[in-house]
């Protein structure tokens, strides 16, 4: 028979609730220690690969070898896997792995770079995934000077280090080697050490104030993060800004509504049947209603995620009815020149002894600016001229530099070209010079889109 103590069956009777007795384990359990584990499954460690020019033995012959980069740390921002970091974190970077503490998840997940910002030291990573990867909330609110934080990071390449301290100063500007400078940062004497830039600061809450970026080399105990505040402004109007995306689909939507306003004739979407006036519903293989955040914002995200040269699936709404497409990403340089110029264009070298490098038309849009400018495919683009007083005709040798100065160009500015072609067709064309007799030159007037 079970004897309870008075003090217990008095409480009974009374209707009152029973207090579990603490233990020295509920003890250790320390605000701290709970938000590391809350917070642990959303931090992951950066390696990465360079590549650097070696000369080999005996003969000097130069050959890229991927070596050790930098490495550091990130936290997920979005269910999908993006992540932020610092950007001199994979500067230079070949190769991008991430891993989480292997308690959490064993895998190592390729990483691709979504959009940098060199001169706010931010980048955005993206890994894919099976299921939701968990995420650290954002801080709402200003940090305190004073409060406890918390810092999880690689340091010394020791994965998923803590550390804590307490906000030690707010508004500190400082300076790097390479001659950047950064103002309004956090101040913390949590250890912030090599392999934790890129990694959170924390406050008891869990919630993210900043983003751990540098330390002091001569001193101890002075660490500086970029505040969250800062993260979340540039991450809006630049990271996930469509500007930043480095493949092109050919369409646009109105941000709000997510209706496609323009398909660009020829182009990927246009190849795949996406219409004016379709709605989208699903991007990448996502819902747009399926992940965190308003739907235009999801889009967003998903859309400056999509890589040159990979299958897109895209859903969308006509009329009444459901549709399913599939198109092919182009890089941005070459939708840049096709949207604007109407061309393909490929850089190849023309001329005796390894010649010099020229643009080559690849694909000439019916109706776009370069058919209705005379060219075909063939044709070298010997030079363009921009408008303006003293201008002179350059002569691009890559499309990326073309590209570069027709996305800033208004519509309907007009640029003079000079073209050369191969006359007699006998396909010794880039065996001769390009100024050659056996090449017709012609100039004239090339409208931009």
């Amino acid at each position: 028979m079970s004897v309870f103590p008075p003090s217990l069956v008095l409480l009974s009777l009374l209707g009152l609730p029973l207090v579990r007795q603490e233990t020295s384990e509920d003890r250790r359990r320390t605000p701290l220690v709970e938000v590391v584990e809350r917070v642990k499954p959303a931090v992951v460690s950066i390696t990465t690969n360079t590549n650097v020019v070696r000369r080999t033995w005996p003969f000097g012959q130069e050959v890229n070898v991927d070596t050790p980069g930098p490495s550091g740390t990130g936290v997920v921002i979005f269910e999908d896997g993006f992540i932020i970091t610092n950007f001199h974190v994979i500067n230079g970077a070949t190769e991008i792995q991430v891993r989480f503490d292997e308690t959490d998840d064993e895998r190592v997940y390729a990483a691709v770079v979504v959009s940098r910002k060199p001169e706010e030291d931010l980048a955005l990573l993206k890994i894919e995934g099976e299921e939701p990867f968990h995420t650290v909330t954002l801080c709402d609110s200003d940090p305190i000077l004073g409060e406890t934080v918390i810092a999880i990071g690689n340091a010394f390449g020791h994965s998923h280090t803590v550390s804590s301290g307490i906000v030690s100063g707010l508004h500190r500007d400082i300076s790097t080697r390479e001659g950047l400078r950064f103002a309004n940062l956090l101040q913390t004497d949590a250890s912030i050490n090599p392999g934790n830039s890129g990694g959170p600061l924390l406050n008891i809450n869990g919630e993210l104030i900043g983003l751990n970026s540098a330390m002091q080399e001569v001193a101890e105990n002075i660490g500086f993060a970029i505040p969250v505040n800062h993260v979340r402004k540039v991450l809006s109007e630049q990271l996930l800004a469509l500007s930043e995306a480095s493949a092109w689909l050919g369409f646009d939507v109105d941000e709000k509504t997510l209706e496609v306003k323009k398909v660009v004739p020829e182009g990927p979407a246009a190849r795949a049947g996406l219409e004016v006036g379709d709605r989208l519903t699903a991007l990448a293989g996502h819902l747009l209603t399926s992940l965190d955040g308003d739907p235009h914002d999801v889009y967003r995200r998903l859309r400056i995620s999509i890589q040159p040269g990979k299958g897109v699936a895209l859903g969308a709404r006509r009329g009444k009815g459901e549709k399913n497409f599939t198109l092919l990403a182009w890089n941005k340089v070459d939708g840049i020149l096709f949207e604007r110029l109407g061309l393909g264009l490929e850089s190849v070298r023309i001329g005796p002894r390894g010649g010099e490098a020229f643009l080559r038309v690849t694909t000439v849009q019916e109706q776009g600016p370069g058919w209705h400018a005379g060219l075909k495919t063939g044709d070298i683009l010997y030079t363009v001229q921009r408008p303006g007083p003293g201008r002179r005709a350059t002569w691009f040798q890559r499309p990326d530099d073309l590209a570069g100065v027709v996305m800033r160009l208004p519509a309907d500015t007009e640029l003079q070209i000079e073209v050369v072609r191969d006359v007699d067709g006998d396909g010794r064309f880039f065996e001769r010079d390009v100024a050659s007799d056996y090449n017709e030159t012609f100039s004239g007037p090339f409208i931009v889109r």
